[in-house]
């Protein structure tokens, strides 16, 4: 049977989320949603320069926790793909140091396109070794004063009994790697 996971967050509950979600029945796998919207001072396009352009990002990632960083930029705007990996630390707790190790390799995929009056990019992670799976979008739209930038993910694992502990973690961390980067992107903007 399908399991629900819940964490809160204490931090800014209104722009920042973690809230569970389903997974189909029978599955014996866990789910949580992470949702974070936040504002900058700058407009649409400018923002997108900001998290689709090559220096732009290597500039972000140089200011964000990990080491080995690699980014490889793919396409003209509106239309660019981000292949980014790093080298992550990780404190799992007990019942998962296991599975998952104090260093991960992760890697994701942003595939950005325009939507309407603002751009979508639809994003994949990936943690080497780890039984997780993490997919979603951030959203760049238009907002008074500037613009808004949000993230939606689902973070999933299909494991029985640690499942759940795995996905809350994982979910934790995104939460985490997401307020760092917003951090970074409003000091930038």
């Amino acid at each position: 049977m399908g399991r629900r996971r819940t964490c809160y967050s204490n931090v800014d509950a209104a722009a920042r989320r973690i809230v569970p979600a389903a997974i189909a029945a029978g599955s014996g796998g866990y789910a949580m949603k992470v949702h974070v919207k936040q504002s900058l001072k700058t407009d649409v396009a400018s923002a997108l320069k900001l998290c689709t352009d090559q220096k732009n990002q290597e500039a972000v990632y140089a200011k964000l926790p990990g080491t080995d960083v690699r980014i490889k930029r793919e396409g003209k705007a509106p239309n660019v793909r981000l292949k980014i990996s790093r080298t992550m630390p990780a404190n799992p707790p007990a019942a998962i140091k296991r599975l998952v190790p104090a260093t991960n390799q992760v890697s994701h995929t942003e595939t950005w396109r325009a939507d309407g009056d603002g751009h979508v990019a639809d994003i994949a992670v990936e943690i080497r070794g780890v039984p997780v799976k993490i997919t979603g979008t951030k959203a760049l739209r238009p907002a008074k004063g500037g613009c808004s930038v949000e993230w939606t993910f689902d973070v999933t694992s299909g494991l029985p009994i640690v499942g759940g502990v795995i996905a809350s973690f994982a979910g934790a961390e995104l939460e985490k790697n997401l307020a760092d980067e917003y951090k970074v992107l409003k000091a930038m903007a």
